[in-house]
């Protein structure tokens, strides 16, 4: 089981914490077991903007607590963060239920869309089938651990364009099919963030 780690964070020097990400921190994550990582920069989504969502993807839960562990331990990491001013508001484990296209871009832009109800992997390609025509990758995300929050997963897109991802964006909410399943499983769109990705 694919999962993935999203640390929301309070950054004071941005380029600072990119600076260090590309320099060294980004080999040093996927040294300690990650799969995949990246900086996103919120820039719209209410009380969000201007927060930076730091994601891990990782083989397992225990992977996900391993890596953590050894990135709270890392004396270089640590340093580079406080130097930064790097605090996490909030950090979530994910299960990846499903995705499509590239999921892992370096660059370009972003959505993440909360969700409540049964979060199920049914529905993906009817959704990419829309989605692509915005879109370059889609990916649905169950959560594992998440606090007290009242949504139960996300969906995240990536795009070189924002106008044209939420063109597709809203043809695939208004697919007859995708509004059935979204009925059966009681699953509602709670709000959305836009992103850039920065590293």
């Amino acid at each position: 089981m694919s999962v993935m780690t999203i640390a929301v964070t309070a950054v004071q020097d941005l380029n600072g914490f990119v600076a260090g990400s590309n320099s060294f921190a980004k080999q040093r994550v996927l040294d300690m077991g990650a799969k995949h990582t990246s900086i996103a920069k919120i820039i719209m989504g209410g009380e969000a903007a201007g927060l930076c969502g730091v994601s891990f993807e990782w083989e397992s839960v225990d992977a996900a607590i391993a890596g953590s562990n050894a990135i709270n331990s890392d004396s270089q990491m640590l340093q580079m963060m406080g130097d930064c001013g790097v605090s996490v508001v909030r950090r979530s484990v994910l299960e990846v239920l499903a995705e499509r296209g590239d999921t892992r871009p370096s660059g370009g832009f972003g959505t993440v869309v909360y969700m409540s109800g049964n979060m199920t992997a049914d529905g993906i390609d009817t959704g990419w089938g829309h989605m692509q025509e915005g879109a370059n990758g889609l990916m649905t995300l169950r959560a594992i651990a998440n606090g007290v929050a009242p949504w139960t997963g996300l969906i995240m897109t990536f795009a070189d364009s924002v106008d044209d991802l939420l063109v597709a964006a809203a043809n695939a909410w208004g697919d007859t099919s995708m509004q059935a399943l979204n009925a059966k499983n009681d699953t509602k769109p709670l709000g959305r963030v836009i992103h850039e990705i920065v590293a």
